[in-house]
């Protein structure tokens, strides 16, 4: 929220509040003082200041929290732990967790919910569990949109209005509730299965082209370090920077290819 508008809000309690006293000055400071925090509870509710707002960004991510949920019992979802486990940056890891926060899996501390223990399951039953949390979830915008014969764009132009997302993310948010809703069973529009998520520029590895050296210059230069898998092979220079921007790359790549293997699986 921008400065200007928390000054607007400020100077509306204040307006409000000297409204409310002038008829009550008979009336008890307990009395005001639970009337005024009424109406700022309502005024923060009008504003949306503690309404959830739907995740967006990496499907991959949610995969991978519901296979770690089925592996082990987790007593506390912390920052640090979605950090290192599944998205391995700190900055998305509050992405992931407001996103769990909305599904009503985790609380605000981490701690897992009822909901959360209803999707430890496998099989049919997780999908039909799941479904329960999503639909619960999303209702706003199921009882609103009718997604087995809308366009992506009423979505979009949904979340938009609702939430305040930019265009970006909104479509964002939309390709990952179509992605909960396919795991779900929900019934979407052919349009919307069809969506794909659009990559966003800082995902995308670019190529750089350089000048090769010649092999045996390559394998004497100590600077670098050579590793070898089964289908490919890249060099990284033996410095911090170097493999950070590394490792980065690998996991864009990988996530890449599980969200189009998991959309080859559920065509």
């Amino acid at each position: 929220m921008k400065k200007k508008e928390l000054v607007d809000i400020e100077k509306q309690i204040q307006r409000k509040y000297a409204e409310q006293l002038a008829p009550r000055v008979n009336s008890s400071a307990d009395d005001i003082e639970k009337e005024m925090k009424g109406f700022i509870n309502k005024s923060s509710e009008s504003l949306g200041g503690d309404k959830m707002k739907p995740p967006y960004r990496r499907p991959v991510w949610y995969t991978r929290f519901f296979k770690i949920i089925r592996q082990k019992n987790i007593s506390r979802f912390t920052l640090e732990f979605l950090t290192l486990n599944i998205t391995q940056v700190k900055s998305e890891a509050y992405k992931l967790r407001n996103g769990l926060q909305f599904l009503g899996l985790i609380d605000k501390k981490g701690f897992p919910t009822s909901k959360l223990e209803l999707l430890r399951v496998s099989g049919e039953q997780f999908n039909n569990n799941l479904k329960e949390v999503i639909e619960g979830a999303y209702s706003d915008l199921l009882t609103t949109v009718m997604i087995d014969t809308s366009k992506p764009e009423s979505l979009i132009n949904f979340i938009i209005n609702r939430y305040g997302y930019s265009e970006p993310l909104a479509e964002e948010a939309v390709a990952l509730f179509t992605f909960f809703a396919k795991k779900a069973g929900i019934p979407l529009s052919k349009d919307l299965e069809n969506m794909k998520p659009k990559r966003r520029k800082k995902d995308i590895i670019k190529p750089k082209t350089k000048t090769r050296t010649p092999k045996t210059e390559q394998e004497d230069d100590d600077s670098f370090a050579r590793l070898d898998f089964n289908e490919f092979s890249f060099r990284v220079k033996k410095d911090i920077a170097s493999i950070e921007f590394a490792r980065r790359q690998i996991n864009s790549l990988i996530d890449y290819l599980m969200i189009q293997l998991e959309q080859t699986n559920d065509s």
